[in-house]
């Protein structure tokens, strides 16, 4: 049968621990086949405990350890580099604990263990801690670990930068803090497809707070960390700033937009000086009375005026939209309505549509003039174009200072538009609520986007078969009497 100083030998040897022991009172140094191994000597290696303690690399450290344990009474333990027999470069955790007796150190013993492959381990795991963290503070874009709470754990310079705010500032808080709000639960619910495990990373564009205030759009790159059993532990963010790019995309949405728009003024204020040309020409060519045929004569030479009126605004649009200036000029509110009647004079006399003027004396607009000329022959037109079918159109243009503010109104008796079904849609792009041959769907559209541009705002007032109130409110000027 074995005996327990046997067993604890067997033991010891399977575990791969190295024992040793010092007996002062006998005089004896033992180590087992385990330290043999881990220092690579030959079987009959007879060394003395200080032969043993040369092949640490620093001696020094291993007396101090066994000074401290003898001091103390109690056990010590350290990691410790050897250069064994053969040179080998190993790594080994050392426990020491002295016996003693009346002050006195009768026994060293403890254990030796080989950590070469957990030091290396760790050294190639911090290795790549320093590496990362050296491309974390140094990153060009802002990087942070995030808790699964929001709360930041740590951000880089960059970030700090980007955000205007200080480290321990972000220490603070959390991202939501910072997060746009219109965007924040889209941010949350690919947070928790991350946790959850359904995505292993995502990426979004989303807005942020600087810390003076204004918006900071992003690109966010989110992956997360997990523990060794797949718990997760935290989020890695890569914050760049797209800030120049979104401007620049807006920049050039913005010139699509005004030049989309310039190209339906185009086509709807040349097709009504066209129309109306075309109109006057047919007249004057079937017309007997000498009289008459020169009234006409003389409209279609005011429309000719008009034409080459409307065609200065508009290379005035395209030298604006070239040089980024200011394309608003002071208009006299009436003389332009009476320019836009003149222009539909042609489609006014062939409906015998009555025309009804009501504006105050000297009210003036800031505004487009090519834009203005726009609004105006579109809803005029538009009065004219779906007229009643069984009466005469009436059009009431009014024009008046409604709390400082300029206000035309634009009112006729024609077909009308259920606004309870087509509200929503007034001004839409291609929407169309009667059948007219020359329906295109975007008059309304363009009417508003000039107004609002010009800073003002448009509504409607309509009912099926009774007619349809325009109103436009301009921006804000002075009310100038003649």
């Amino acid at each position: 049968m074995q005996t327990k100083s046997q067993l604890y030998q067997d033991a010891a040897s399977l575990a791969g621990l190295g024992i040793w022991e010092r007996n002062f009172l006998e005089g004896t140094f033992y180590w087992n086949k385990i330290i043999f191994q881990i220092m690579e000597v030959d079987d009959d290696y007879k060394g003395s405990i200080e032969d043993v303690i040369l092949f640490y690399r620093e001696p020094a450290k291993v007396r101090a350890l066994i000074d401290k344990a003898i001091v103390s009474g109690l056990p010590e333990k350290g990691e410790l580099e050897v250069l064994t027999a053969r040179k080998t470069q190993k790594w080994v955790e050392v426990r020491v604990q002295a016996e003693l007796a009346d002050g006195l150190c009768t026994r060293l013993y403890g254990t030796l263990t080989d950590i070469t492959d957990r030091r290396l381990q760790a050294m190639v795991l911090e290795e790549r801690e320093q590496r990362f963290s050296k491309a974390f503070d140094h990153a060009p874009i802002g990087m942070a670990l995030v808790s699964l709470t929001g709360g930041w754990i740590k951000v880089n310079t960059s970030l700090c930068q980007l955000f205007g705010y200080t480290e321990p500032e972000f220490l603070g808080r959390t991202f939501q803090d910072f997060t746009y709000p219109a965007d924040l639960e889209s941010d949350l619910e690919h947070l928790n497809l991350l946790v959850a495990g359904d995505i292993g990373s995502y990426t979004m564009e989303k807005r942020y707070y600087h810390a003076d205030g204004h918006i900071i759009w992003a690109l966010l790159s989110v992956s997360l960390v997990r523990s060794e059993t797949g718990s997760p532990l935290y989020f890695v963010s890569q914050i760049k700033d797209v800030t120049d790019q979104k401007n620049s995309m807006e920049i050039i949405s913005r010139q699509n937009d005004r030049l989309l728009n310039f190209a339906h003024i185009v086509s709807h204020n040349l097709r009504s000086h066209s129309g109306n040309i075309r109109m006057l020409t047919s007249m004057i060519l079937e017309e007997t009375d000498p009289a008459e045929k020169e009234t006409l004569v003389q409209m279609l030479d005011g429309n000719a005026v008009s034409l080459l009126e409307t065609l200065a605004h508009l290379n005035e649009v395209v030298k604006v939209q070239e040089s980024s200036a200011d394309t608003r000029v002071r208009i006299d509110l009436a003389n332009e309505v009476e320019r836009g009647l003149n222009i539909l004079s042609a489609s006014i006399r062939a409906s015998n549509a009555s025309i009804v003027k009501d504006l105050d004396d000297g009210i003036a607009v800031v505004f487009n003039p090519a834009y203005l000329e726009s609004v105006l022959i579109n809803l005029i037109g538009n009065s004219l174009k779906y007229q009643h079918p069984e009466r005469r159109p009436e059009i009431t243009i009014s024009a008046n200072m409604n709390g400082g503010v300029p206000l035309l109104i634009i009112a006729d008796n024609g077909l009308g538009i259920d606004l309870t079904l087509h509200g929503h849609k007034l001004f839409g792009m291609y929407k169309t609520f009667h059948r007219h041959p020359d329906a295109r769907g975007m008059g309304l559209f363009l009417v508003k986007n000039q107004v609002e541009a010009m800073g003002g705002r448009i509504w409607a007032e309509s009912q099926p078969g009774v007619g349809t109130s325009f109103f436009i409110q301009f921006a804000p000027l002075m009310h100038e009497k003649n």
